[in-house]
């Protein structure tokens, strides 16, 4: 979804920041997307008091439809995407292997984790979906609980690595989900994480384009100081947080509103119509160096389309 008009700041009902714990009345609203709490004193932004960790909203539908970074759908079924990118990260991953064990937090259709036990890892996953944890047990052999995190009740310090990517900007009370992630953490294990950051992005800190998910999906809103912050709040020391800029959004930037809503349809008539992934228009090597460049000037400017965070349990 992309939106470029911003209204004027606005002042709200008052809501407690769920980073900081500031009462947060100021904000802003998005034309088409919705209206956003803004903290003064942590920067984080949220939509206080929504329902958004409800399963109806990540039916099959979703999952067949949503351009999701580890699957996509073909005439034959779900498939893996993004394998060698996948394989580098468990790869990040190795020096914490003592125990094996590793979770998946929003785990959807769970290729990532089917492809952690091709690589000595002994996986569970946790999914709200009922339709992803079902297929993720029947179709790829991973134990996936279908639930919230602590209803699955696993025990203290269970898991070399708790993971989760595009999960905590679902989360209205993004800290108390980090909390649950550490207590399963083994001491000294790995809490990663992969969050959206649209309000830090390039489309927007340049053209004020609100591209992704709106309200009641994503509520959360972060960008490095702020997750930083939350990392540390519950206790654990970041090891690395990197931004990442996405080549396609940044050549979407010379695209017009039309061309960008043309765009945005394709690519989910391609996505609902199970067809096959197309090739690449950069050769390997190039689109490598081209995003090596792209991230180093993002994460020296501090702007990005995700985070990517690496934290370890005290």
């Amino acid at each position: 979804m992309s939106s470029s008009n911003m209204s004027n700041k606005l002042d709200l009902t008052p809501a407690t920041c769920p980073v900081c714990s500031n009462s947060v009345s100021a904000g802003f609203s998005v034309e088409g997307v919705g209206t956003f709490h803004q903290c003064g004193k942590c920067g984080f932004i949220f939509v206080p008091e929504t329902k958004s960790e409800d399963a109806n909203l990540y039916d099959e539908t979703f999952g067949s439809t949503n351009i999701h970074p580890t699957y996509r759908k073909t005439a034959n079924g779900y498939m893996i995407k993004n394998e060698e990118k996948l394989k580098a990260l468990l790869k990040r991953f190795q020096p914490w292997h003592k125990t094996g064990r590793i979770l998946d937090i929003g785990c959807s259709a769970a290729f990532f984790m089917h492809l952690a036990q091709k690589n000595g890892w002994q996986a569970d996953g946790v999914e709200i979906a009922p339709w992803a944890a079902e297929f993720s047990n029947k179709e790829l052999g991973v134990r996936v609980f279908c639930g919230m995190l602590e209803q699955a009740a696993f025990p203290d310090n269970t898991f070399d690595v708790a993971f989760s990517s595009h999960v905590l900007e679902h989360i209205s009370d993004p800290k108390s989900l980090l909390l649950e992630m550490k207590r399963v953490l083994r001491p000294g294990g790995l809490h990663v994480s992969v969050v959206p950051t649209q309000f830090a992005s390039p489309s927007w800190r340049l053209q004020k384009r609100f591209i992704g998910d709106p309200p009641p999906k994503h509520v959360s809103f972060f960008d490095k100081s702020s997750f930083t912050r939350l990392v540390e709040d519950v206790g654990m020391e970041v090891v690395s947080v990197e931004y990442n800029v996405e080549l396609t959004r940044l050549y979407e930037l010379t695209l017009d509103r039309e061309a960008m809503k043309k765009r945005w349809q394709d690519k989910l008539a391609v996505a609902q119509q199970a067809s096959p992934a197309r090739p690449q228009r950069l050769p390997g090597w190039a689109k490598a160096f081209a995003k090596s460049g792209v991230n180093f000037v993002g994460n020296a400017l501090g702007a990005g389309d995700e985070l990517l965070c690496l934290a370890v349990k005290k």
